[in-house]
């Protein structure tokens, strides 16, 4: 870990250091995150952020109680990681997003907690299983079409797992709707810019936060649990989207 040091981001400190992803304060997400997380923190929430020498912001992990977590997951008695990013290629480190796992796992540890867990995917927009299996962790369960579900088991308790309802979760909807939640700040962008494209084809988007934790993973029709984009009984997206990219659901769909 030579050359940088970790710093834990809390309500004392977030106006100072943000909390990595956007750092642009205009930014549509910024505030909203801003808030979300400070209810958060309250529940237990964690942000590891990587500080080089100079100051320089370089990587964060983001963790949260089990009970609390926004991954459509079961995992009482764990730590659930939210996210891990690290920026290996612009500051020459290596070992950085290891360094954030083993820091979490040490929580886990120091509150007696069952273990660490964490949603993989081989898509695009979260970490790949291979950082996790690296240090220590093994698959408890995958979820279609592209999901996994990791642990790093430190004591005995219930083994983490997915839902196993998603077809009943989809056939609740109807109509084109999108339900989201704030833990990503990146799904601001998107609340802004999709409606309208929706109204270019002459169809209503429904929008739909989900504000609480458990309501989110009783829900949410995907294990990244943030992002939904649902026509009918179909899953058209589950990850934040551009607007052309929208569009171009769209046009297949109608």
């Amino acid at each position: 870990m030579s050359g940088y040091h970790i710093v834990t981001v809390d309500t004392s400190n977030i106006d100072d250091f943000g909390f990595f992803c956007v750092k642009n304060k205009k930014h549509p997400g910024y505030r909203t995150k801003h808030s979300w997380l400070k209810k958060r923190f309250a529940e237990g929430m964690r942000i590891k952020l990587i500080l080089t020498p100079e100051g320089d912001q370089a990587g964060f992990l983001e963790y949260i109680p089990g009970e609390f977590t926004w991954r459509v997951v079961n995992a009482p008695g764990y730590l659930v990681i939210h996210c891990i990013w690290v920026n290996s290629w612009k500051h020459g480190y290596t070992g950085m997003a290891s360094t954030l796992i083993d820091h979490c796992i040490q929580d886990a540890e120091s509150n007696k907690k069952s273990g660490v867990a964490v949603v993989s995917s081989d898509g695009s927009w979260m970490a790949r299983k291979d950082i996790f299996l690296n240090n220590g962790f093994t698959q408890a369960d995958e979820a279609a079409p592209h999901f996994q579900l990791l642990i790093k088991k430190i004591r005995s308790g219930q083994i983490p797992s997915f839902p196993q309802n998603w077809e009943e979760r989809l056939k609740k909807l109807s109509g084109l709707q999108l339900l989201y939640t704030n833990q990503c700040p990146y799904i601001g962008k998107a609340i802004l810019e999709l409606p309208p494209v929706a109204e270019k084809f002459g169809i209503g988007l429904k929008l739909i936060e989900l504000t609480d934790a458990q309501e989110a993973r009783e829900q949410m029709v995907s294990p990244y649990g943030i992002f939904n984009l649902v026509y009918n009984d179909r899953l058209l997206a589950d990850h934040p989207i551009s607007a052309t990219r929208f569009e171009n659901i769209l046009n297949k769909q109608f």
